[in-house]
C-alpha cells in the first residue's frame, strides 16, 4: 500500500470519527441542535472531505441524515449526496421497534 493510499485512508478514518462527534457534539448541545463544538467539528469536516470526497451515508449517524446536517455539509461545499432516505426511516423504525 503506497503512502499516498494510506493517507487517505487515515483521513477517511479521520472524518468517519468527526460525523461520530458531530452527532455526539449535537445531542449535548443545550439546545439540542447546535453548538460551538458542532461548529468547529463541521469546519473540520469541510477541511477534510474535498480531499477524500464525502463519507458515505450509511456510515452516518441516523439524526445527522434526518435533520439534514449532513446534507446541508455537503451542500455547502458543492458536494451532491443523496443519503436513501427511505432506508434511514426503515433503520429508524427497526431501532425504534427494538428499543425497551
Amino acid at each position: 500500500m503506497s503512502g499516498l493510499t494510506r493517507l487517505k485512508a487515515a483521513v477517511r478514518g479521520e472524518l468517519a470519527d468527526l460525523w461520530c462527534d458531530l452527532h455526539r457534539a449535537q445531542s449535548y448541545a443545550i439546545n439540542g441542535k447546535w453548538s460551538m463544538a458542532c461548529d468547529n467539528l463541521e469546519e473540520r469536516i469541510k477541511l477534510l472531505t474535498p480531499l477524500v470526497g464525502a463519507t458515505p451515508w450509511d456510515e452516518i449517524q441516523i439524526p445527522l441524515l434526518e435533520n439534514g446536517v449532513y446534507q446541508r455539509i455537503h451542500a455547502d461545499l458543492g458536494i451532491a449526496v443523496e443519503p436513501d432516505m427511505e432506508r434511514v426511516a426503515e433503520c429508524r423504525a427497526r431501532m425504534e421497534a427494538s428499543a425497551p
